[in-house]
Order: structure tokens, then C-alpha cells, then sequence
């Protein structure tokens, strides 16, 4: 099985520099979205994933409206709860913004990167269980950035740490394949030759 992974285009934020859960995309998102979608028709999948975020789903409805593709939804996918985190701090918000704090948002009523990884996995098993089901060999996901980070760990047999990854682009993909041992290509880096003229 091949499994791409695509994270979601650029994103409208709140003033405080964070995404909220009913965010979608910019403009320059939708741009993206179209830019990665024109890429990725070329290439026959046959089943795709989303989360339940808006900012994936719009993403993935892009390329499906060019495909033939029906995409299915996974909350489990959901990039991190980062709970009541208007509540916290500008100071905070701005360490969070710059990638500069662990991913513990537990003292907000969300998840730490222990709660996340071990969802993110159930959801994995979840969007794997059903392309098996459907016999699927090529398989397309658009998801976040962390949650992709936590698949590729997960399939590698890695601890998730999320300061560990480099930041993956806004609608970049990354392409892992599954051996006939049952073990899974390492990333290798993102595919984004298609997004120059639009970052």
C-alpha cells in the first residue's frame, strides 16, 4: 500500500496567530488546495481520508471535486486539541505560535502530545483497517501537520515529538509505502515543487 499524506492549505487564524477549529482556508489557501489538487489528479487513488476540521476538509473537497473521489472523514485525525488555550497567556500564545513550547495543552482541558499520539494512532488504525477493507493500494489523507508527523513516527515505530520534525509547507505531500515485510518507508521529505509561486 502507498499512503500520501497532504496537509491542508493555508489557514485563516484568530488574532492571537492561532488556528481555531472552525477555521478555514485563505485565499491564498484555496490557491494551494487547487495547486496540490491539479498534482495529485493525475494519480489514480482509490479511497481518500480527511479529518473533521474545516481546514482539511476544504482542502480535500478541492481535489475531489476534480476527481472521482469520495473522501471519508476521520475525527480521530483532528490535529490537536489545544482546549480553552484563549484562556491562556499572550506570552504562551506566542511560544505556541513559534513553535517554541511542547504540545501540552492538558492545563487548557485539551491533550498533551501523549493523548494526541495515542489518538492519532487509533485514527491511523481506523483509515488502515478500512483501505484494507476496500482493498486499497494507493491511499490519500489530508490532514495537519502534526497529525502527519504522528503517523510518520508511528509507522517508523518512533515516539512522537513534534519539535523534532521540520514544519511541513501548507499543501505539501509526502508518500510512504507499506513492504511486504509489513514495515513502512521512512519520509523521506516533502513533495512541494508545485507550491514556489504560491508560499
Amino acid at each position: 500500500m502507498e499512503l500520501w499524506l497532504v496537509r491542508h492549505g493555508e489557514t485563516m487564524v484568530g488574532e492571537d496567530g492561532l488556528y481555531q477549529p472552525h477555521h478555514g482556508l485563505t485565499d491564498l489557501g484555496r490557491e494551494q488546495a487547487r495547486s496540490v489538487a491539479q498534482v495529485l489528479v493525475k494519480t489514480d487513488f482509490d479511497v481518500c481520508y480527511t479529518s473533521e476540521l474545516p481546514r482539511a476538509i476544504e482542502t480535500a473537497e478541492t481535489f475531489a471535486a476534480l476527481s472521482s473521489n469520495h473522501v471519508v472523514r476521520i475525527g480521530a485525525l483532528n490535529e490537536i486539541d489545544a482546549g480553552r488555550i484563549d484562556l491562556a497567556s499572550t506570552s504562551f500564545k506566542k511560544r505556541v505560535v513559534n513553535h517554541q513550547v511542547a504540545l501540552d495543552f492538558s492545563q487548557f482541558g485539551g491533550e498533551n502530545e501523549e493523548q494526541f499520539a495515542l489518538r492519532i494512532a487509533d485514527g491511523l488504525d481506523q483509515l488502515l483497517d478500512d483501505a484494507r477493507a476496500k482493498n486499497a493500494r494507493r491511499v490519500l489523507g489530508f490532514l495537519h501537520g502534526g497529525t502527519i508527523g504522528a503517523i510518520l513516527d508511528r509507522l517508523a515505530g518512533r515516539d512522537f515529538k513534534y519539535q523534532n520534525r521540520p514544519r511541513m509547507p501548507n499543501c505539501a505531500y509526502t508518500v510512504v509505502r507499506e513492504e511486504a515485510d509489513g514495515r513502512w518507508s521512512d519520509w523521506q521529505g516533502w513533495n512541494s515543487e508545485h507550491l514556489p509561486a504560491l508560499t
